[in-house]
Parts: structure tokens; sequence; C-alpha cells
């Protein structure tokens, strides 16, 4: 009988809107399924949305594919003594969280794998104990922090940290006796591309700009419209992410409405995974000036499609710039942000090309030089 794997997640496939959670998940099963029969257990909503998936079947097993299973859990249905029973029926299966801070999908699932000996656990901590994921709802959850601790409540368990970053960040906020394994997400699959089939710049030296996440604070989003305030040339902007503070998404939308006519914006609240491609295929550059990335899919994504980029300098990605794939800035300083731009606006046609290029052969070097499902299944095994 073919060994199992159960993850605990809030939001799965169909579901976009959560970002990168969603697809680091999506990868891990896709590579998982290969060797394991692996189940989720999730929502049947997406982020921020309580309308059920449609054409899916909630409070009952799903089999999406070969291998892959999905449990997805009404509002109505969903209760400590649910998530108490799958841990019970599976306790002698490898059991993943992904996440730390959800009451349902990573709390629960934990509180009850120490309390049933389970053995073998893991918790993906997906950036979740960086300083700008503390910052939001910070009281709440170092409260938690403290009672984890308290409690030892990660002792038993394999905490996943996909940086060396991470790992100080993990020992900092949970002690020092935690079992951390450091293991590199899994990344979107590198597809071939014809590169020249992509033109840069539209008519009228129009610079072309992609900002791929969240409308958020720790997404730093206002810092782009700030610094197009007062750039000269022509930019075609589009910002493609959903929002949950809506003081701080007004604000935003306010900064919006006030830059100049040679800057054209749109705004989409979100879009499935699936259509992303379309949005590198119509950028030149993707900025993403965020405070920090545990990995910043968005960010591999555009090297994966052959689209350069301009980040916050708190992210695993470095020396970009010496590779010349992107423009690594303090996401505080709109002046350093102002200067990326302004460097990828003057570039000919045949420079861009060269820095086009580097970025999606350093996608596809990436992918291919990480033995990713050798890793994973020795972390399983």
């Amino acid at each position: 009988m073919q060994e199992e794997i159960v993850i605990f997640t809030d939001w799965y496939v169909p579901g976009y809107k959560a970002g990168g959670p969603i697809q680091s998940v999506y990868n891990l099963v896709e590579l998982l399924s290969k060797h394991y029969h692996v189940k989720v257990i999730t929502r049947n909503t997406d982020y921020q949305s309580n309308k059920p998936y449609s054409d899916i079947v909630a409070d009952e097993w799903v089999k999406v594919k070969e291998n892959q299973e999905v449990f997805y859990c009404s509002s109505a249905k969903l209760s400590i003594s649910l998530i108490k029973q799958f841990i019970k029926l599976n306790k002698d299966k490898r059991i993943l969280i992904n996440g730390l801070f959800s009451f349902y999908f990573s709390f629960l699932p934990l509180l009850f794998v120490v309390i049933l000996g389970v053995k073998k656990s893991f918790v993906a901590v997906r950036g979740m104990l960086h300083q700008s994921a503390l910052s939001v709802k910070p009281i709440k959850k170092q409260i938690f922090l403290a009672f984890a601790r308290g409690f030892g409540l990660y002792k038993s368990t394999v905490l996943l940290s996909t940086s060396v970053q991470e790992t100080k960040e993990i020992k900092m906020a949970l002690g020092g006796k935690v079992n951390i394994q450091l293991i590199k997400n899994i990344p979107l699959v590198v597809k071939d591309l014809n590169i020249s089939e992509k033109h840069f710049k539209n008519e009228n030296n129009q610079l072309k700009i992609l900002f791929l996440g969240r409308i958020s604070e720790e997404k730093n989003a206002h810092i782009l419209v700030d610094a197009l305030q007062n750039y000269p040339l022509p930019i075609k902007v589009v910002f493609c992410g959903a929002y949950v503070n809506q003081v701080y998404f007004n604000e935003f939308e306010k900064k919006l409405n006030q830059l100049p006519n040679h800057i054209q914006y749109q705004y989409i609240n979100d879009l499935p995974h699936q259509q992303i491609e379309t949005l590198f295929f119509n950028s030149d550059i993707l900025v993403l000036p965020s405070l920090g990335e545990n990995f910043g899919h968005a960010i591999f994504e555009s090297f994966a499609f052959a689209t350069p980029v301009i980040i916050g300098n708190n992210t695993p990605w470095k020396n970009i710039e010496e590779k010349q794939i992107g423009i690594e800035i303090n996401p505080n300083r709109t002046d350093e942000l102002i200067q990326a731009i302004r460097f990828f606006h003057e570039l000919s046609p045949s420079e861009y090309l060269v820095w086009q290029n580097n970025a999606y052969q350093f996608a596809k070097t990436y992918f291919n030089s990480n033995n990713f499902e050798e890793l994973y299944l020795n972390l399983f095994s």
C-alpha cells in the first residue's frame, strides 16, 4: 500500500488569492504525488472570500489527480472535533502543517499532533516569523509565540525553513531547542519561451511595469506610487493583487488617482494563477519593493517569464545586479526606486534583451541545479 502524506493548509487550488502560499503547496503536492498518496485538508473558499468554490463538493474527499485527494471543509462543518478526527485517523502518517497562525489549519493540527503523539510531523514556517509578517497583528502573534515557547508546542515537530535568515528568525521567535530543517521552496516549473516575441516598451518610450502582490503594508505597494509621482518619463503600471486592509487600500487608491497624466495605471484585484503569464508577457519589469520575502514566488516567476526585477533588499535573491537579472533597493527609499526604474527605462532594446535572457537562464539553471525531488523525498523518508 502506498504511503500517505497529509497536509493542512488554509487555502489551496482552485484558490489563488493568497498567492505564494497556495503555489508553494501546489508545487509540493505535484512533486510528492509521484511517490506518495497526498491528502490535502483545506477550506472550500478562497482567501478573503465566503463564496464556496463552484463545482467542488465540500466535506468529503475529492480525487483531483492521480495520488492526490483534497478535503474541502465548509465553514459549517469546520470544528475542533473535525480537526482532531483528521489527526487521530492519520496519526501514523506523515503530517505537514502549512503555516503557524491559523487556528484551524495550523494551531489545532499541531496541538493534536502533540497530544496524540504523531511521530512524523512537519511545520512549514512560510516566512511568518519575518519581522514584516510579525508586524501585522503583532500582539496576537506575540501572545501565541509566548504560549508556544512556554508549552514547548514545537519541540516534537520538524520546522521547515527555506533560508539561513529564516532559520535565525525561527530560533529567535521559538527558542534554540527546536528541530529546524533548511529546505528550499519548490518554484514554478520553468517553461520553454521564445524571448524574441516579447517587445520592450510601448510606443512613445512607455516602460511597462508590473506590481504583483497583495496591496498591503508589507508588500509596500504605496512606495511605487510615491516614486511614480515624481517620475518624468511615460509609464504604464499594472497593480495586481488582493487587499485586506480597507484603510490602507483607500489611501493607495487615493495616491493612484493623483498620478500625473503621463503615468497610466491599472488595478486588477486578483487573477487566476494560469493568467499570470500574460501579465508578465505584457510587462518589461516586475517592481516588488516589499519589506521582506521568504521566497518570493512572484520574483522567481518573473525570472522564469524572462522579466527582470526591481525588488527590496530583504529577500533570498542576492547579487542580482551583477548577474544582470534585476536591481535590489532599500524598500523605504523612493530615490533608489526612481533611479532603478530609470535605469531600465534608458536601456536600448538590445541591452534589455541581455537582462531578459539572463533572467530566463537564471530561472532555468536554478530549477535544474536544485534536485527538489531528491531533497523532499529525503526529508519525508
